[in-house]
Order: structure tokens, then C-alpha cells, then sequence
């Protein structure tokens, strides 16, 4: 198991190391055993011409009456201990003739499998008869053995020379050539954390540049968050002067009562929330996995029935169990708060919230039995502070904060009239593509 502080030129070194190394080895092997078996062939073919060139010299005057010449074909059978042995036998097996070089020999057995050895029996025809004779040549592995050393130091010296240069190659070429966009990666980050740059640049090439996009998406993302973040400050500062300095005249001057003072002071709460709850909301976060929405559903509308128990209202779910989307927890909860808070407090015995979905969209939409929204005022309900009705305890911020999260989180959100029920359909389209 590599260790896991070992750097990537290190490991990648290594691998293609024991790569090379291998194929060398390999390539080693095959060429050794096809220049043994060459060489072996060659040995062959060259006893099987002594062969022939003997039995061309050789005078035959009867079954067991052989003669060869003084000089004969080859001039190792003519010197003792020359390493190449010949011989003729009879039909008997019985031998006629012996090359001289067998004296000063060790041989002592023709059949030694230390030797190379070719035999050929021919039928010998004389005018009046006809009878075997078999030409022996038997070879020693002296030579054979010297040449096949000889090449042998000569593969594995160069195979060995060509493996310490294409190691020493390729680390040279993966050192200034292919790690080079990982220093440029390295150096780009150094320069994005002292604020020279505010992304990755590029191009990089395609297994890197997956990563540096996904690091870009998130600089994005925070960069997002930070900068709604500041702009909800700003907003909440600039909202709370109108409501502050109503408060303090109210204070100062006691002419306003006691319900104009909390209706300030619940404005200032609305405006509280609304502004911290757009500072944390910025759509799914990179890499946010899909929530399953059916059960978020059932707790948030279990947390609720007994606010519509109490006001008469029935809240009623058709929920597709296998539909997903990749939302915050947090958000999905402010979101259905929001829409099923509004259709409580305006419906008049019946809350159905229905969820479908299919491979290329996801439906979410909560209808009521009120009176409804008129098409005139479907756009106007959806602006910040906009309120229809007059009842206590609404910031007109409810629409507007659902419309926001659903179009950051790739939805869109449409305000229709209830078909089975006749009164408000709140409908939220995600697409799922």
C-alpha cells in the first residue's frame, strides 16, 4: 500500500519504473530464448551439411568396406579433440569408420546428450546389392555455449543501459514537462490566497481541469453568499431607520399606543428574519447531495396540524415517495413554512400539499379552499412587503422569501387558482435535467 505522504512524481516515477522494467525484462527473456532456439537451428543445419558432405567423400566398396579421404570436409574432424566427431556404422551397428579427432576425446558414449548429435541412415546400393549405412556427427557445446554468453552479456548490458536512460527519461520528462500543470495549479492558488487573482485560470489540461472548475464553482459560491451577505446587512440597516425612528418618536412624544408600537416592533422582526434568512440562502451549495423530499414533507405538515386543527383546517398529503431535489434541509423547511403558513390562514377547511415527479421535472403545489389570489394581484403578492389581507401577525414577506428560494434553487413558482378546491394553488416546477 503506497504511503499516503509519498509525492505524486514519486509514485508516478515508481510505477512507470516497474513498468519499463518489466517490459525490458520481458523483451529480455523473448530475445534470449529466440536467439538459443536460432542458434540451436543453426547447429543443426550446419551438422546436417557434415552430414551430406561425408557421405559425398566417402568410398563404398562393400557392406562393411568404407574409406574416406586424408583431407577431409571439415578440418575439426581431422584434429584430436577438435570438438566435431563423425562415424559410420553398418547395418549391425557395428562402427566402420571414426573421425581422427576422436582421439584425445573424452567422448565416451556417442548417445552423451551433452553433445549436439545428427544421425542419418541411407540405404547404400552397389551393383550387386544394396545395404544400410548410418553417418553419425556429433558436436560439442563449447562454441555454442561461448556464443550464446557472448550475446547474452551483450542483450542484458544494453537492455540494462536502455533501462537507466528511459527511467532517467521519463523522470526528466514528467519533472519539466509533465507535472508542469500541476505547479501552474499550485502557483494559480498561491496567487488567488494573496488576492492577486479571484478564480483559477486555465486551460488546464482535462484531468486537471474538472478539479480547478470545481474549485472555481466554489470560489463562486462563496463569493456569492459573501457578497448577498453584505448587501443583507446593508439592507437591514438601511430598512430598521424607518421603524427605529418611528419608535423613538413614539417613545419620546407617547402619543402613539401600545399596538402601533408593536406592530413597529413585529415590522423590525419580519425585516430581521427576511434579510438573515436571504444572507444564508444561495441556492444548493456545489456538491449539495438531493434531498428526499416526502419525508420533509410529513414532519413539516405533522409540525403544522395542529395550528390548522386549531383554526378548523384539514391538511391533507399526496406525496410521490421516490422524488428528490437538491436543496437544503434548512431551506426546504422556510420554504414549505412559509406557503403552508399562508394557506392555513386563508383557507376555510381544506390544505391539500401534492408532490409529483418524473424524469424531467418535479411538481410541488399547495392548494386551499379560500378565497383564492385574483389574477390582478398574483404579481403583486410576490413583491417584498406586498400583503393582501389586513390580519395581524404578516410582514407581507412570506411569497416573496419562496418565490427568492425556489428561482435560486433552478425552480419556478406560479400562483393559480385551485382546480378541485377553488381557492389558491401555490405551484413550484424544479427542473430535474
Amino acid at each position: 500500500m503506497t504511503p499516503p505522504g509519498l509525492s505524486l512524481r514519486l509514485r508516478i516515477s515508481l510505477v512507470a519504473a516497474a513498468v519499463i522494467a518489466t517490459f525490458l525484462l520481458v523483451t529480455a527473456t523473448l530475445l534470449d530464448r529466440a536467439f538459443r532456439e536460432n542458434a540451436e537451428d543453426a547447429v543443426v543445419t550446419r551438422l546436417d551439411a557434415q552430414l551430406l558432405l561425408l557421405m559425398g567423400v566417402v568410398e563404398v566398396s562393400g557392406p562393411r568396406n568404407v574409406q574416406l579421404p586424408e583431407v577431409l570436409p571439415e578440418a575439426r574432424l581431422s584434429l584430436p579433440g577438435g570438438g566435431l566427431y563423425a562415424r559410420i556404422l553398418d547395418g549391425d551397428h557395428q562402427t566402420l569408420w571414426r573421425s581422427p579427432s576422436v582421439l584425445g576425446s573424452a567422448l565416451r558414449d556417442w548417445r552423451d546428450h551433452g553433445l549436439f548429435e545428427r544421425s542419418m541412415t541411407v540405404q547404400w546400393e552397389l551393383p550387386d546389392e544394396i545395404f544400410p549405412l548410418t553417418f553419425q556427427v556429433l558436436e560439442e557445446r563449447d562454441a555454442y555455449a561461448a556464443q550464446l554468453d557472448r550475446y547474452r552479456r551483450t542483450l542484458w548490458g544494453a537492455l540494462g543501459l536502455l533501462t537507466v536512460l528511459l527511467i532517467a527519461g521519463q523522470a526528466l520528462a514528467l519533472g519539466l514537462w509533465g507535472l508542469r500543470p500541476l505547479r501552474r495549479v499550485r502557483a494559480d492558488l498561491e496567487a488567488l490566497r494573496l488576492g492577486e487573482n479571484r478564480r483559477l485560470g486555465g486551460p488546464y489540461p482535462r484531468e486537471i481541469q474538472a478539479l480547478t472548475d470545481g474549485i472555481n464553482t466554489l470560489l463562486e459560491y462563496e463569493r456569492e453568499r459573501l457578497q448577498r451577505q453584505q448587501h443583507a446587512l446593508a439592507d437591514l440597516a438601511h430598512s430598521l431607520k424607518t421603524p427605529l425612528a418611528a419608535l423613538r418618536l413614539g417613545l419620546e412624544s407617547s402619543e402613539q399606543g401600545r399596538g402601533e408600537l408593536l406592530l413597529q416592533v413585529e415590522r423590525m422582526q419580519g425585516m430581521i428574519d427576511h434579510e438573515l434568512n436571504q444572507a444564508q440562502r444561495l441556492g444548493p451549495a456545489p456538491f449539495q447531495p438531493p434531498v428526499l423530499l416526502a419525508p420533509v414533507i410529513e414532519r413539516t405538515c405533522a409540525a403544522l396540524r395542529r395550528i390548522a386543527d386549531q383554526q378548523g383546517v384539514e391538511l391533507v398529503t399526496h406525496l410521490h415517495q421516490g422524488c428528490t431535489l437538491r436543496i437544503e434541509t434548512g431551506a426546504l423547511f422556510e420554504l414549505l413554512g412559509n406557503v403552508l403558513d399562508n394557506a392555513i390562514r386563508h383557507a376555510r377547511s381544506l390544505v391539500q400539499v401534492r408532490l409529483a415527479c418524473d424524469r424531467n421535472d418535479l411538481e410541488l403545489s399547495i392548494d386551499d379552499d379560500g378565497p383564492g389570489i385574483d389574477s390582478s394581484d398574483r404579481e403583486a403578492v410576490l413583491l417584498r412587503g406586498a400583503r393582501r389581507d389586513t390580519r395581524p401577525g404578516g410582514q407581507g414577506l412570506g411569497l416573496h422569501i419562496v418565490q427568492t428560494l425556489v428561482r435560486d434553487h433552478g425552480g419556478e413558482l406560479r400562483i393559480e387558482r385551485a382546480p378541485e378546491l377553488g381557492g389558491a394553488r401555490i405551484r413550484m416546477v424544479f427542473s430535474q435535467r
